[in-house]
């Protein structure tokens, strides 16, 4: 693509100046606490912008750069922005050969690095995401730990410039074929999974997305991704807060309003965060707030004219029988329903299910060092809406 990243040489990246480690350890061990045999590389995507949260790491995100450095591997970092700013690659393990020195290696160098992510600032106007991903994800090598990217996710820059009017409401498939008709597809995707934090979660002058189009934008980079030989992850957490003061300026993304039709041959993902059920219930926990939400979906229902069948699905959470979910997911499907014929939806317009944590879109719930994260089955939580005819995965 466009900015060619400037790749550090191993011997110089483990002392990387930019980001102030501590000093480099001695060659790296074959074998023992601090093996060098079984590295696994991460890209980070990440750097505060205008018009976006600034950064910081939900424990999700900070589980990856966790499992990088006990890998031994090595992180590689670009900053989104308009022009995206390569930072270059540092080991984040060990190359100690004693098991306390190794372990106290990786505690320090991750907190060092995890505070160095959260200090990055564009220094240019707009945003580009696409680039940088693609920057991030040379040079991982086999087996790779994947690409985080933190970041909303709405670019501001050709080929994929979210601020053109209805690119935020275009078809996945049709921004895809675009993008590779142009060449501009990411090249070192394949076998890689992209794990995404904040995405479609916004500050300072970008309105707020509906769920809808928050809910097109993530299947538009889904679509990319794949398109590209990888999968999206998009990361539980929603980011919060305002944005980072001082940065270049960010063109904000006309968001279509509630009453614009909206496309129904994709799923409709509203996330358990927006909905805040009570854990392990079908209640609402702020019913004012989860109504807030849902009534920016009523209009669209309405247009659709078909009905809408509305799924619940949950986390596994270690169970080892899905019954208790199916109908907790079940019960929170119908809550929601009853809370959009509140808000003026034809019950006959809906319809309700529940999957449980049996479902084609279930995401691993444990984090790459094999651990159950309950940050991670936070993404399973969701209510799905689908029109007639559309599989519950797209």
């Amino acid at each position: 693509m466009r900015h060619p990243l400037r790749f550090i040489a191993p011997a110089v990246a483990a002392c990387l100046v930019a980001v102030s480690l501590a000093a480099c350890s001695s060659a790296a061990a074959s074998s023992g606490p601090c093996s060098q045999a079984n590295k696994r590389n991460l890209g980070v995507v990440a750097g505060s912008t205008a018009n976006e949260p600034a950064t910081q790491l939900p424990a999700s995100a900070a589980q990856q750069l966790q499992a990088t450095g006990a890998s031994n591997g090595s992180v590689t970092i670009v900053v989104p922005s308009g022009k995206p700013e390569a930072r270059g690659t540092t080991l984040l393990g060990s190359t100690a050969n004693d098991d306390i020195v190794c372990k106290s290696d990786q505690r320090n160098k991750l907190a060092q690095v995890t505070s160095y992510i959260q200090s990055l600032k564009a220094s240019s106007p707009e945003v580009d995401f696409l680039d940088a991903i693609d920057q991030a994800a040379r040079n991982l090598g086999a087996n790779s730990m994947g690409v985080l990217v933190i970041g909303n996710g709405l670019q501001t820059v050709d080929p994929l410039n979210f601020a053109v009017q209805g690119l935020l409401t275009a078809d996945a498939q049709q921004v895809v074929a675009d993008l590779k008709s142009k060449g501009e597809l990411p090249t070192d995707l394949k076998g890689v999974t992209v794990y995404w934090s904040g995405l479609g979660d916004v500050a300072g002058a970008q309105q707020p997305l509906t769920i809808t189009a928050r809910s097109n934008l993530q299947a538009i980079w889904a679509a990319i991704i794949k398109a590209s030989g990888g999968t999206l992850s998009v990361l539980p957490e929603p980011a919060s807060g305002a944005a980072a003061p001082g940065l270049p300026a960010v063109t904000a993304v006309p968001v279509p309003a509630a009453a614009t039709k909206t496309d129904w041959s994709q799923p409709i993902i509203v996330r358990d965060s927006d909905l805040l059920f009570v854990k392990n219930t079908a209640t609402f926990s702020n019913p004012s707030a989860a109504e807030k939400v849902l009534a920016g979906l009523v209009p669209s229902i309405e247009q659709n004219g078909q009905v809408v069948t509305i799924t619940g699905t949950a986390s596994k959470d270690q169970a080892t029988s899905n019954t208790a979910d199916l109908a907790l997911s079940k019960q929170r499907a119908d809550a929601v329903k009853q809370a959009l014929v509140t808000l003026g939806v034809p019950a006959s317009l809906l319809a309700t299910a529940g999957v449980g944590h049996s479902w084609c879109g279930f995401k691993p719930e444990t984090d790459a060092t094999g651990t159950y994260s309950d940050a991670l089955a936070e993404q399973n939580r969701t209510v799905i809406l689908t029109s007639a005819g559309v599989p519950l995965c797209g």
